[in-house]
């Protein structure tokens, strides 16, 4: 699931491209709705200033999730719990953990892993 941060600040120039200290990051958001009211209302906040600026960004992270399991069914993790490993930013990156740990359990057949957004 992606998520929305509403970033921005003050800038040397109405280059937008050297901000004056951090960048402000605000969020996440779980909709685009949600940020674009936090973005309008510091919009508003800085409406006077040339130099300022914000954006929302849609930010999207992968997780790998899984682990050992009851049974071949896959749907009741030993110890109550599936794994979670992450958050990985793209999803060739989560993919490469993924095969690590599923050939790190390959003879085990209530072993299972997969790649989720969010």
């Amino acid at each position: 699931m992606a998520k929305y941060w509403v970033i921005g600040g003050t800038y040397q120039d109405t280059g937008f491209d050297q901000p004056i200290g951090e960048e402000t990051k605000v969020g996440p958001f779980g909709s685009f709705e949600d940020a674009e009211q936090q973005w309008s209302k510091m919009a508003w906040q800085s409406v006077d200033d040339a130099n300022s600026r914000y954006r929302i960004e849609r930010l999207e992270e992968y997780w790998v999730v899984g682990g050992e399991y009851e049974t071949t069914e896959f749907e009741t993790p030993v110890g109550g719990q599936e794994e979670r490993h992450g958050p990985f930013a793209t999803f060739d990156d989560a993919e490469k953990a993924w095969s690590k740990l599923a050939w790190q359990n390959v003879d085990n057949c209530n072993c299972r892993y997969r790649v989720v957004e969010g």
